[in-house]
Order: structure tokens, then C-alpha cells, then sequence
């Protein structure tokens, strides 16, 4: 028996060495750690309204609703998964950038802070709300296919749509 169990707690750290040092890209560790990447495109392409302000491309001018103001680029952000978990849940009061959460200003998780403690009028913007599944499929989805990437270009404009002849795209061939 004393044979048996040392080769099991071999193996067992033999096992963990290897997934410790295996190598795995970027993409596949937001998504073991985050969410699901294109699902987020999907919350942030159409469920979200991020489009309106963000653009098409995160960049905060491409397609870009004229009406709504305009968001931070995202494609130049230093923020980290938590610190973006955040600000889609919590918004960032007095700014146009909206709460997503469910739970938001409810209890004291965003900022330490109640939907009470706001002036009258100075309350954080609402926007649609995401379940926390939804904003951590976006999170990865900035992670892994907007954050640090440059200017757009027409196959990531294409991939966004899918839609190779979408109008938005026409400019970047």
C-alpha cells in the first residue's frame, strides 16, 4: 500500500510540474480566467451599447454613435482584469462610462459606496445590465482581441461584423 500511495502522490506532482510549466497563450489564460472572449464580443458588439461610445474597434472614434459621448480607448489601456471588472460593473461616476452590474450601488461593492451616498442628480449613469458571466466575457474579450493591438484594421473590422463587406470596414481596405 505505502508503494501504491507513493506513486499516486508522484504522478499527482509530476501532473501539477507539468500544467504549472506548460506554456499557454495569453488567450487561453484570460479565458481559464476570465470568460469566454467571443461571447464578450457579442455582449460589447450588440447586448452592451459599448459600440455607441467605444466604436466598433474600442478605439473611442470609429463608428461612433454622434450622439453618445465618447469613450476612453481601449486598445491603449494599461487596466487589468479587476480593475476593468470594475468600472463595466461599477461605471465611473461623474463620467458618461455606465454601471453594468447587477448589484451595483445596492450594497457597498462599488467604490464602498451606495446609490445614497450620490447627490441628487450626480447618481452613476445606468446602462443595460450584465449578469457578472457577461462581464467577465467582455473583460476577455478586450483582453485577448482589443487591448494593446494599434490601429484597427480592415481583418479585425471583418471578424468583428462577420461580415467581410460590412460598411463600417470599407474605409480600412
Amino acid at each position: 500500500m505505502p508503494v501504491t500511495l507513493d506513486l499516486t502522490f508522484a504522478f499527482a506532482v509530476s501532473l501539477f510540474l507539468v500544467t504549472l510549466t506548460s506554456p499557454m497563450t495569453r488567450a487561453q489564460q484570460v479565458i481559464e480566467l476570465v470568460g469566454d472572449p467571443q461571447r464578450g464580443k457579442i455582449v460589447f458588439r450588440s447586448l452592451g451599447g459599448c459600440v455607441n461610445c467605444h466604436g466598433w474597434a474600442a478605439d473611442g472614434k470609429t463608428g461612433v454613435n454622434l450622439r453618445a459621448p465618447t469613450g476612453s480607448n481601449l486598445r491603449e489601456t494599461a487596466l487589468d482584469t479587476e480593475i476593468l471588472t470594475e468600472i463595466i460593473k461599477c461605471g465611473l461616476p461623474g463620467t458618461p462610462m455606465p454601471y453594468h452590474g447587477r448589484t451595483a450601488y445596492r450594497d457597498d461593492r462599488c467604490n464602498e459606496m451606495l446609490m445614497s451616498d450620490f447627490a441628487p442628480g450626480s447618481e452613476p449613469t445606468r446602462g443595460k445590465t450584465f449578469s457578472d458571466q457577461n462581464i467577465a466575457n467582455v473583460v476577455a474579450y478586450l483582453q485577448t482581441q482589443v487591448i494593446g493591438l494599434g490601429e484597427p484594421t480592415y481583418t479585425e473590422c471583418a471578424d468583428f461584423f462577420d461580415n467581410p463587406a460590412a460598411r463600417a470596414c470599407l474605409s480600412l481596405k
